[in-house]
């Protein structure tokens, strides 16, 4: 038991001494390699002996091809930019503020769907007068139209017809009638301003006793058409043109 308990001191004794041989044997290199510069050991450094990459060649089409790429794209682009142009146009054409204080409470027409329907059917006209000088007014004008209906089908279905059935023939009903309105106004517009109020009588305002109002839309609906015909195609396609209130 003795001579197990020697044994035992003696092995701890010898690997506490080869433990500080060892620490005092390796300082010198461990003080060594702390006075080194750090930025050797940097991940950021760079290979002095290494040479810089070339820069990659970035390829250039020659003028000829790039401007015939350019006037191939730009035929195809308005028929992309289509619905979004129309809709910042359908945007200036259906927010007059007048809705409830002239149409309804001084022409007396009823706030109903059908009345809205009439109405912003107006300015969506004058709009589309306006388009029609563009080259493109093939596109804007189909991208105006589509986003009236769209908001006509949005309306209904919000007013809890769930049906669409009903829907749809009440869509081609509404497409029917805002042709007749185009017609009416489109000849009132190139022929007298009593052909354009006749048309409107007609079509936005049927009620015998609002004679005067009737005049006061002809002489506005001449006013803005005036200020469009002034306006750029940009200025009304970018959002930068708003109708008048009707004084």
């Amino acid at each position: 038991m003795l001579s197990r308990s020697a044994n035992l001191c003696r092995t701890t004794y010898s690997a506490k001494l080869r433990q500080c041989l060892w620490s005092v044997s390796a300082r010198p290199a461990i003080l060594a390699l702390a006075q080194q510069p750090r930025s050797q050991y940097s991940s950021g450094s760079k290979d002095p002996e290494k040479t810089p990459s070339e820069p990659k060649k970035t390829l250039v089409l020659p003028k000829s091809y790039a401007e015939t790429v350019r006037r191939l794209l730009k035929r195809f682009l308005p028929q992309y930019q289509s619905l979004a142009i129309g809709k910042v146009v359908y945007e200036a054409c259906s927010s007059y503020p007048e809705f409830k204080e002239f149409w309804v409470d001084d022409c007396q027409l009823p706030d109903t769907f059908q009345t809205w329907f009439s109405t912003t059917s107006l300015y969506v006209w004058m709009a589309m007068v306006r388009i029609r000088a563009d080259p493109n007014a093939k596109y804007y004008s189909q991208g105006l139209v589509d986003c009236f209906f769209r908001d006509a089908e949005q309306k209904m279905r919000s007013s809890g017809i769930k049906s669409s059935r009903i829907v749809n023939d009440t869509l081609k009903d509404l497409v029917s009638s805002f042709k007749g309105t185009v017609m009416s106004l489109d000849e009132g517009f190139a022929r007298s301003d009593a052909v354009l109020a006749a048309a409107i009588w007609r079509n936005l305002v049927p009620v015998d006793e609002n004679v005067i109002q009737v005049d006061r839309i002809a002489q506005y609906v001449r006013h803005q058409l005036q200020r469009l015909d002034k306006c750029t195609i940009d200025d009304l396609t970018t959002g930068g043109f708003t109708f008048e209130r009707i004084e």
